[in-house]
């Protein structure tokens, strides 16, 4: 009897914490959800930006303004960048240095740059010239227009304001556009599409240069395996969906997207592009044109 009872207690035990267990377990799968998945992050697409609209900020946020920026590819506070930078007519900064070397191209305006304010050369659009990092030089601009110009520098960017200038002979060179020795693209076409490099190898990574078309050129439709982005210098640009981009439009195309880029004004177009990798261009052939039948091969002679 004492077994039997004993059996029918553990039973009833077991039973009764079955039925109070439930529950919980029930309550628990009802508040349980399963997580939302992440948002797929946005995939990178081509842009252009006309001059009109380019997103002007301050250099110095406590000087709105005076010079300003309008950042092209990269991180001025990170690393490498290429920028559209503009003074206002009559501007100028105190004797500085930067902690990277300077590459720059005017669009617009006369910028004045040199040892001092009293010692300097005069630069107009198309204008090239490069200042070595740490060098001490004065920048301002003449009164009769704003200046602007692209910029690139190796590094990220820093000012560093001083009293005493460059003593000896300043590192800065100066080369004025008709003497800038573009090399033909392709070779077999020495009156196509050319090209002077800036920075870095072109066959090998990453690298900045100068890209010039005739006046009315159009390259067939092609793409690149590295991303670009390119500013105009002078002339008038025509790029994918945009049309006659002038000086100081801007545009970005992404690797692997097939376009076209022509040059629509009379007068030569010059434009200043960054690549994040080695140079290549592949030709994509048109789409066929619907209804179209293929050429039966001709026969082979006899």
């Amino acid at each position: 009897m004492l077994h039997r009872t004993s059996l029918t207690i553990l039973t009833l035990l077991i039973g009764g914490c079955a039925t109070k267990t439930a529950p919980v377990e029930s309550a628990a799968t009802e508040k349980t959800e399963a997580p939302a998945p992440a948002p797929e992050p946005a995939a990178p697409s081509s842009s252009a930006t006309m001059a009109a609209d380019a997103k002007w900020m301050p250099i110095n946020p406590e000087k709105p303004q005076g010079p300003q920026m309008a950042v092209i590819t990269g991180n001025p506070k990170e690393g490498a960048f290429s920028a559209l930078v503009k003074f206002p007519a009559g501007a100028a900064t105190p004797l500085h240095s930067h902690p990277a070397n300077f590459t720059g191209m005017m669009v617009s305006g006369t910028l004045k740059n040199g040892r001092s304010a009293e010692d300097n050369t005069a630069m107009g659009p198309g204008t090239l010239w490069t200042e070595p990092a740490d060098e001490v030089h004065f920048t301002g601009c003449a009164p009769e227009a704003d200046c602007i110009f692209v910029g690139h520098m190796d590094g990220s960017m820093g000012m560093t304001p001083t009293d005493t200038a460059t003593e000896g002979e300043l590192k800065v060179k100066v080369t004025a556009a008709a003497d800038i020795a573009f090399s033909p693209i392709n070779p077999e076409m020495p009156d196509g599409p050319g090209m002077f490099v800036l920075s870095g190898d072109k066959a090998a990574g990453a690298f900045t240069a100068l890209v010039k078309f005739p006046g009315g050129a159009t390259s067939p439709q092609h793409s690149h395996s590295s991303t670009y982005s390119a500013a105009v210098v002078s002339g008038a640009v025509s790029h994918g969906g945009a049309e006659s981009m002038g000086a100081g439009s801007h545009w970005t195309e992404i690797g692997g997207k097939t376009h076209t880029t022509g040059c629509t004004s009379e007068e030569p177009c010059v434009f200043f592009a960054a690549m994040d990798g080695a140079f290549d261009m592949t030709p994509v052939p048109p789409p066929a044109t619907e209804g179209a039948t293929e050429e039966a091969p001709a026969a082979p002679a006899e």
